[in-house]
């Protein structure tokens, strides 16, 4: 777990710090150049077209009431961090955290990974089923997947296969599925969980390689948006001053 944190860490740095180096050249046209315009306009007695007058705008109330979205955003900080630790919001928080797009797969698949290990190791070690599926769910440390997983533990006690009740859970893809049910069927589901381990960290390793490819179509589309900003703001009102100079 620890590795796969660091390994997203770091095919996230570079997105993030294009993003960050974005941020700040919005900041610094929002605070100096698109004043200066505001200014320049006022000489030449003319109007700054809406998308500059709307970024002006922004800046004029951030400035003016910093301090209240400062005090907003920390009480907004302690406020979602106190509802986090509900047993609730840490159901929703785990939730929402595997449908971040991209990341989201991962860290579902990674759980998965390391739930299908524990069962195994725990099986084949005489451990039974419905203490394997608790004690490897437990050890995931996400409530929305043990709670998924307790569906599954709940159609097992009531004499589902481990199959059906796996499937039921809406956690597992179908490749694994059916070795589960292959596994039953032979009396070999230490193993064939075991594979199923080996698949689900074959696919996390794979996409953590290629993380930082994935993201690039969001981060374009992001800078895309960030540029149009910048555009609006900037251009419109050095083709309008010019209009207005002739």
């Amino acid at each position: 777990k620890r590795k796969l944190r660091y390994d997203i860490k770091s095919a996230l740095r570079y997105p993030a710090f294009v993003v960050v180096a974005i941020m700040a050249a919005m900041a610094v046209i929002t605070l100096f150049v698109i004043p200066a315009f505001a200014t320049l306009f006022e000489s030449f007695d003319a109007q700054l077209p809406w998308p500059t007058r709307v970024i002006i705008a922004v800046s004029n109330f951030a400035s003016s009431y910093w301090y209240i979205i400062l005090g907003i955003m920390i009480v907004g900080f302690f406020a979602v961090r106190a509802y986090i630790r509900t047993d609730r919001g840490r159901y929703q928080w785990d939730r929402m955290k595997l449908k971040i797009p991209v990341i989201g797969s991962i860290l579902l698949r990674a759980s998965l990974a390391r739930f299908c290990r524990g069962f195994s190791m725990g099986f084949s070690s005489g451990v039974g089923v419905l203490q394997c599926i608790h004690l490897s769910g437990q050890a995931l440390d996400n409530a929305y997947i043990a709670a998924n997983l307790q569906v599954m533990q709940d159609n097992v006690e009531h004499g589902n296969s481990l199959t059906q009740s796996a499937e039921a859970s809406n956690l597992f893809t179908p490749l694994v599925l059916q070795m589960l049910s292959v596994g039953e069927e032979s009396g070999n589901v230490d193993s064939m969980l075991a594979e199923s381990a080996d698949f689900y960290e074959r696919e996390v390793d794979y996409e953590v390689k290629n993380l930082t490819a994935s993201i690039e179509p969001i981060l374009i589309i992001v800078i895309g948006a960030m540029v149009l900003v910048l555009a609006l703001g900037v251009f419109l009102p050095m083709w309008e001053l010019s209009q207005a100079a002739f």
